[in-house]
């Protein structure tokens, strides 16, 4: 099933209203996703308005959330809070967070997953 919406060219995501309602009729137990930034105090946050509505819907309807985020992302900034990372379960990343925020994980039993040497993850940390 695909859900109605508009279909970006960059990224092939699926946005708008259609795609919002569709999302919201789901249950998922596992959502696996990214998101444009991730602030020091673990607010999660996304480029688009249109992306950021689907994105929450999507949180809100799933029991665990796994959160693939590179290292760039610890220094980028976007504008449309979607939520924050104490609602994952997991994040898997190539660099450890920095100082603040991976204490925020540690408090709320975030586990972080690091990349290997050849795409393999490394043991859990924190």
């Amino acid at each position: 099933m695909v859900p109605g919406g508009t279909l970006r060219s960059h990224n092939s995501g699926i946005i708008g209203p259609a795609a919002n309602a569709f999302v919201q009729g789901f249950r998922a137990d596992y959502l696996v996703t990214s998101v444009g930034a991730i602030e020091s105090d673990g607010t999660l946050l996304e480029f688009d308005v249109n992306e950021a509505s689907v994105a929450q819907s999507m949180m809100r309807h799933s029991r665990h959330i796994l959160l693939a985020a590179d290292h760039t992302k610890y220094h980028a900034s976007a504008a449309v809070d979607i939520g924050n990372i104490t609602q994952a379960a997991a994040l898997f990343t190539d660099e450890m967070p920095p100082a603040a925020l991976k204490a925020r994980l540690k408090d709320s039993q975030v586990e972080v997953i690091l990349s290997g040497e050849e795409g393999e993850a490394s043991e859990p940390r924190l």
